[in-house]
C-alpha cells in the first residue's frame, strides 16, 4: 500500500506553531507537551535530517535546506 507524501509530511508552519506554543523550548514541549505535538515535531526534524543526508550523498538536489 503507498501512501501519498503530500498526506504524510509535516508542514514546515505546523511545526512552527508548535515550537512557538512551547516557547521554543524542547523540555517545555517534552514536559508540557501532548504525545501528537512531539510526535509531530521529532517527525519533522527526521524528515529534515533524513533529506540533508540525501543531499549530501547526492541522491537529492540541493534546493532547499
Amino acid at each position: 500500500m503507498r501512501r501519498d507524501k503530500e498526506t504524510t509530511k509535516t508542514t514546515k508552519e505546523e511545526v512552527k506553531r508548535i515550537v512557538d506554543k512551547y516557547n521554543e523550548s524542547f523540555s517545555e514541549l517534552s514536559n508540557n507537551g501532548t504525545a501528537k505535538e512531539f510526535k509531530t515535531v521529532m517527525k519533522y526534524i527526521a524528515d529534515q535530517a533524513n533529506k540533508r543526508q540525501r543531499q549530501l550523498v547526492g541522491l537529492e538536489d540541493e534546493e532547499e535546506c
